[in-house]
C-alpha cells in the first residue's frame, strides 16, 4: 500500500473512532449549516452526511430522520440561549446591571451562534407541528426567564404578575427585532444596538415600583 493511501486510511479510521457525542455534534453542525443554506426542505440527508464526512448509515444510526436532526438543533440552540440569560441572584446584581447583562448575553449568543438563531427566529419553520411547537416552547421559556427577572426587582404587591408577563413579551420582542435587524444589516457595531436597547428597556422598567429591600 502506498504511503498516501495509508494516511488516507488512517484519517478515515480516526473519523470512525470519534466518540458518539462528538460525532453527533459534527452531524448537528453539518445539518445546521445545510438547513440555513438550503432551507429545511431543500437540505438533503446526502448533503448533511457529506458535510459531516460520514456515511448515510452512520448518519441514520444517530438520527432516524431529518426532522430528528431539526428538533435536536432547535433544542440545543434554545437551551443555550436560555442558559445565557440566566442571571445571578438579585442580591448580587442591581437591576440596571442585570439589563446590561441580559442584552449583552443575547447579542453574544447571536454573534457566536448566528446560524442557530436564524433557525429559531429567522427561518420559516412551518415544516412540522413538532418543530413549530418546540420553537414556541423555547420562546415561552425565554419570556419566562425575563418575567422572573423583572419580578425579582419589582414590588409585585403593586403590579399584577399578568402585567409583568405581558411586559416580558414586549421586552423580548424589542430585543428579537433589534437583533434580527442588526444581524441582517450589520451596518453598525452590535454595541451601538446594545446601548440603545439598554436605554429603552431601562426607561420602561424604571416606571415599575421597585421591590423594597428586606
Amino acid at each position: 500500500m502506498l504511503r498516501g493511501e495509508k494516511m488516507k486510511e488512517g484519517d478515515e479510521n480516526r473519523k470512525r473512532r470519534l466518540p458518539a457525542s462528538e460525532r453527533k455534534k459534527v452531524i448537528l453542525d453539518a445539518a445546521l449549516s445545510a438547513f440555513v443554506e438550503f432551507g429545511y426542505h431543500g437540505a438533503l440527508m446526502d448533503t448533511i452526511a457529506e458535510r459531516a464526512e460520514v456515511t448515510k448509515p452512520i448518519l441514520y444510526r444517530h438520527f432516524s430522520s431529518k426532522l430528528d436532526l431539526l428538533l435536536a438543533i432547535i433544542e440545543n440552540a434554545g437551551e443555550e440561549l436560555r442558559a445565557s440569560l440566566l442571571l445571578p441572584t438579585p442580591s448580587e446584581m442591581d437591576w440596571l446591571t442585570s439589563i446590561r447583562h441580559s442584552v449583552r448575553a443575547y447579542f453574544d449568543f447571536v454573534t457566536k451562534s448566528e446560524a442557530a438563531f436564524r433557525l429559531i427566529y429567522d427561518t420559516d419553520l412551518n415544516v412540522d407541528a413538532k418543530a413549530r411547537e418546540r420553537v414556541i416552547q423555547i420562546r415561552k421559556s425565554i419570556i419566562d426567564v425575563v418575567s422572573k427577572v423583572v419580578s425579582s426587582y419589582t414590588d409585585t404587591s403593586r403590579v399584577p404578575q399578568e402585567d409583568i408577563d405581558v411586559l416580558a413579551v414586549i421586552l423580548i420582542g424589542m430585543v428579537e427585532s433589534t437583533v434580527t435587524y442588526w444581524m441582517n444589516n450589520k451596518d453598525r457595531p452590535p454595541e451601538v444596538y446594545e446601548q440603545g436597547l439598554v436605554r429603552a428597556i431601562s426607561a420602561i422598567l424604571s416606571k415599575l415600583p421597585p421591590r423594597l429591600a428586606p
